[in-house]
């Protein structure tokens, strides 16, 4: 009976060997995981952060581009009014300078008019 104790203590003892060497195989093993997840979560990190800075220079480049479109329709717009202001104003001119010469030759008419009138009242005196 001692022999089968001291047999069934031996049993117990090797397998009670063999979870503690399970037991820290599984401890080696979940530090490596969770060294190598950390290592994964970190690269991931770097990566969206890399993400977020090209984000942001795409979106600085996109609102640089607008920026200058809107500028160049500005300016744009500004030399279409400024120029169709010009056409006005030179229409205005050149109805301005018929309106003269429509003037000149009314006073030419007037002169000639009153020279005649002139001639014809000497006539009569």
């Amino acid at each position: 009976m001692a022999n089968n104790l001291n047999e069934l203590k031996e049993k117990f003892q090797s397998q009670l060997e063999k979870a503690k060497t399970k037991f820290e195989e599984a401890k080696e093993s979940a530090k490596t995981s969770q060294e190598e997840a950390k290592t994964k979560l970190n690269t991931k990190v770097d990566q969206i952060k890399e993400s977020i800075a090209e984000a942001q220079e795409n979106a600085k480049r996109k609102k640089a581009e607008v920026e200058a479109s809107i500028a160049e329709f500005k300016a744009e717009r500004n030399a279409a009014k400024a120029l169709r202001r010009a056409e006005r104003a030179e229409e205005y001119a050149v109805a301005c300078i018929a309106m003269v010469e429509a003037a000149v030759i009314e006073a030419d008419y007037a002169i000639a008019e009153a020279i005649v009138a002139a001639g014809e009242a000497e006539e009569h005196f």
